[in-house]
């Protein structure tokens, strides 16, 4: 369990970093896009039986969600938030020109009191920066209205095996940030009153290297450690030398998706 102090801390290299990366995200975050697509798909068929309501985006980032979810639903208002300030102010400045559109800075963590006030809450790829993902999660069915509906994608803790496979196989601590068990979260999210269902699926992006790759993590500002470990110089180099030569420089970074859809009882 994290201080008061360094959950503080944490919080804050989490939004500052992604603050940092905002148009190299909206420009390189291509599964972020693309798992924005497919809740987007997703949403179908429970679009007729969400009740009146507003919406509420958690982790709208650069609005690749919030754009498509707008067209699904061209009759609702729509709270879009973030974490990171910057992220929400581009968001502001790209879809903001609306009435229904409101665009605020919130952490899901901070959430201490929930009551019921949205139909539908939307996120992706925000939940596995959560101090907890169930509990986020949690809070998050907690706001919505009898009924009302979260869905939600983020990567699962089957992600970037062949990254642990070959600190494994090198004898080197692997530095991916932890990510969250589905069953886990699934098992703790049946205690409430709520019905849950998920699918799992494998994404996989090309690179020509390994440094590419990690690179690829840190421009778009997921680079930040939440366990604080890391390599040296030296490791990193025996880490990359050693996967681009095993896989011949064709390297396929697996994400394993996980697409949440959380139906709220009704009273």
């Amino acid at each position: 369990m994290k201080s008061t102090e360094s959950s503080i801390n944490y919080k804050t290299k989490i939004s500052d970093s992604f603050s940092k990366s905002v148009h190299k995200y909206h420009q390189k975050a291509d599964i972020q896009r693309k798992v924005a697509e497919g809740l987007t798909s997703s949403i179908k068929p429970w679009k007729e039986i969400i009740p009146p309501g507003p919406v509420l985006e958690v982790g709208c980032g650069t609005g690749f969600l919030s754009e498509l979810m707008m067209e699904e639903f061209p009759e609702r208002e729509f709270v879009l938030t973030d974490a990171s300030s910057e992220m929400v102010a581009f968001t502001n400045e790209r879809l903001g020109k609306s009435e229904r559109i409101s665009c605020e800075v919130l952490n899901v963590d901070d959430i201490q009191y929930p009551e019921p006030k949205y139909s539908l809450i939307i996120s992706n790829f925000a939940a596995q920066w959560f101090a907890d993902t169930a509990i986020g999660l949690e809070n998050l069915t907690k706001l919505l209205n009898p009924g009302g509906l979260l869905l939600t994608a983020f990567p699962g803790n089957h992600s970037f095996m062949e990254w642990y496979e070959c600190c494994l196989e090198l004898g080197l601590p692997y530095t991916a940030n932890p990510l969250p068990d589905v069953e886990e979260v699934v098992v703790k999210l049946s205690l409430n009153p709520v019905q849950v269902d998920y699918y799992e699926n494998d994404l996989f992006q090309d690179f020509s290297s390994s440094i590419d790759f990690l690179k690829h993590i840190k421009e778009i500002g997921a680079g930040i450690s939440t366990t604080g470990k890391s390599l040296s110089a030296k490791q990193i180099k025996l880490l990359t030398s050693f996967w681009d030569k095993k896989t011949n420089n064709q390297i396929k970074a697996k994400w394993h998706v996980v697409y949440l859809a959380v139906k709220k009882d009704m009273l």
